[in-house]
């Protein structure tokens, strides 16, 4: 399509907008509301890339990946296989609560942790009062066989 042709699209501002490069040549600025309507179409499934760039005059094969990740869209379709599972599986009961169950184990285990560093710092005090009143090392040196 030539430019003349795309003006009858062009009256809508979500479409796009030509610029003059540098080097003389017309160019092409697609608006965001444009590039989110493309993603939003590709990602619904009603069209593939190829068939939105053709009906658009979209140019460039990279066009689709650049504008996803620049307005921060991900392709499922793009992810390897064990990701996408995970992405794309729901959690059954039994998962939610093997999931409940780990969250209370670990705050059980972070708890035992607080009172075993708090039992550590007491003995460290009572071995430092009984070397300092008693004038006897405890500790063994780091130098010592």
């Amino acid at each position: 399509m030539t430019r003349p042709e795309m003006g009858l699209r062009n009256k809508d501002p979500m479409i796009r907008k030509y610029i003059e490069r540098k080097d003389g040549r017309e160019g092409v600025r697609y608006t965001e509301a444009f590039k989110r309507a493309m993603i939003e179409e590709y990602l619904h499934g009603t069209a593939t890339k190829k068939e939105l760039s053709e009906k658009h005059g979209i140019r460039g094969k990279g066009a689709f990946q650049s504008w996803m990740r620049e307005l921060g869209y991900v392709d499922l379709r793009m992810l390897p296989a064990h990701v996408k599972a995970t992405v794309t599986t729901p959690m059954s009961k039994l998962e939610e609560q093997d999931i409940n169950e780990l969250r209370k184990r670990i705050k059980e285990l972070e708890r035992e942790l607080d009172d075993e560093k708090l039992r550590s710092e007491a003995y460290a005090r009572l071995i430092e009062l009984a070397e300092r009143e008693q004038g006897v090392s405890i500790r063994k040196k780091d130098n010592t066989k």
